[in-house]
């Protein structure tokens, strides 16, 4: 049981700092395409389109567009996790809300700082790249910074969840076996349990 307890927590704990890691590098990404390689593109739209450059070149219309790339990598990457998973039957509900909780915990500590570094100009740029996918959020919830990133951190994760228990559930319906295997292996563990208390 202990061997066990230790091999879920090694998962949890490698599997968090690989998914966080991941979405930091999808952050950096969705800002530079946010901020730079779209509005670069834009510029190629002839002059009497000059509303809809405008309007695409507004920092909440690029901000909207960062998180769209984030989230759509999102999906691919936990879509196929929650593949792999199901078919090494590694598959938890528990596991991957600890695994998301936890990578969401973590991106939300810096931005309770951020009034400690505003206050004399610093952090400026790293705020303004670390949380560039809650602009948009912010703005919604009248710039109230906190929630505006609660809020981001909700659709980026919560993207990635249905990703996974979306795939889990196409898979199952592709390999019923698997389900079925899951539930005669319950039934065996609580038979177990029921011969242990009966023999105590």
């Amino acid at each position: 049981m202990g061997s066990e307890s230790y091999d879920w927590l090694r998962f949890i704990v490698g599997y968090t700092f690989a998914r966080l890691g991941l979405l930091l590098a999808l952050v950096i990404f969705g800002a530079f395409t946010g901020a730079v390689l779209f509005p670069a593109v834009v510029t190629f739209l002839p002059y009497s389109l000059i509303g809809v450059k405008n309007f695409l070149t507004d920092p909440m219309v690029e901000s909207v567009l960062g998180t769209v790339v984030i989230c759509a990598f999102l999906i691919w990457v936990f879509y196929d996790d929650a593949r792999r998973h199901t078919a090494y039957e590694e598959w938890s509900m528990t596991t991957i809300l600890t695994v998301l909780v936890l990578i969401g915990m973590i991106y939300f500590i810096p931005a309770i700082f951020r009034d400690s570094f505003s206050a004399e100009g610093k952090g400026d740029i790293f705020y303004t790249v670390f949380y560039y996918p809650a602009r948009w959020v912010i703005a919604a919830c009248g710039d109230d910074y906190l929630i505006g990133v609660l809020g981001s951190i909700l659709v980026l994760l919560g993207t990635a969840f249905a990703a996974y228990f979306i795939s889990y559930k196409v898979y199952i319906k592709k390999h019923p076996v698997l389900l079925a295997g899951s539930r005669r292996t319950l039934a065996e563990a609580a038979e177990e349990n029921e011969g242990e208390d009966d023999g105590e």
